[in-house]
Parts: C-alpha cells; sequence; structure tokens
C-alpha cells in the first residue's frame, strides 16, 4: 500500500494496452529474470486504472497474449469513471474473482487482502510456492 500512495496522477487517457505490452515484453522475459518455464512461480499483474483505456481493442489483444503465455491478469478499478465491461475483458477468468472496483484510492486496502489471496493462496492456477 505504501508504494500505491506514492503514485502520482498526470493525465485523463489510460494507454493500458501500452502498460501491458511493456509488461509482457519487457518484465515477463527471462533476460530480466522471469521464470516462465517454471510453473512453482506466481506469474501475475495486478492493473490498477481510473479511467477507461485510450484503445480498447489493443488493451483486450495484450490482456490475451499475457493470458496464453500464462501470465494471470487481477485488475481494480478506481473511482466511478470506469469502463466495467473492459476490466472484466481483462483480467483472468473467471473475472468475477479477478476483477476488484473501489471507490476512491483511499479505500484501495478494501481490496489488498482478497489480491494477496489470489497472488499467494488462491485457488486458481496462479499460486505462489511458499504460502503465507
Amino acid at each position: 500500500m505504501l508504494a500505491i500512495n506514492k503514485v502520482r496522477y498526470g493525465g485523463y487517457e489510460a494507454n493500458l494496452h501500452l502498460a501491458l505490452s511493456l509488461a509482457r515484453n519487457s518484465v515477463f522475459v527471462e533476460a530480466t529474470g522471469a521464470r516462465l518455464s517454471d510453473s512453482s512461480v506466481t506469474k501475475m499483474i495486478v492493473v490498477v486504472t481510473d479511467n477507461p483505456s485510450a484503445n480498447k481493442s489493443a488493451t483486450l489483444r495484450e490482456a490475451e497474449l499475457i493470458r496464453a503465455a500464462g501470465i494471470g491478469l487481477v485488475t481494480i478499478g478506481v473511482g466511478t469513471y470506469l469502463d466495467r465491461y473492459e476490466l472484466s475483458a481483462v483480467a483472468s477468468y473467471p473475472y468475477t474473482d479477478n476483477m476488484f472496483t473501489v471507490n476512491t484510492v483511499r479505500n484501495l486496502s478494501s481490496v489488498d487482502a482478497d489480491v494477496r489471496h489470489i497472488i499467494c493462496g488462491g485457488p486458481s492456477v496462479f499460486v505462489c510456492a511458499l504460502q503465507q
């Protein structure tokens, strides 16, 4: 939560497709230490957004590529100006377990335990090797 509280807001468009592409092409690659073939390592992206994406079709395409690579997606929408369809389409299946919404940034702590459970002990294929 400390890191989230330090985030600065600086625009009105969410270039979510670019963020997902960056994660897929620069973070989740073996050259940066990703252990893609190790099934005991959780591979998960948590998306926090307060706006619909600027390019919905590109965002949905990137989400599909990420899921196809075996990387899970959890979406958290903040505020009221959200596209709930897009949040659900980006989130891993079942989206009802992997999509959350909160009214304000200050309410993010209300989903903290749920997101930790998904990443480190949830009933999905994206379970941490070391349980808490």
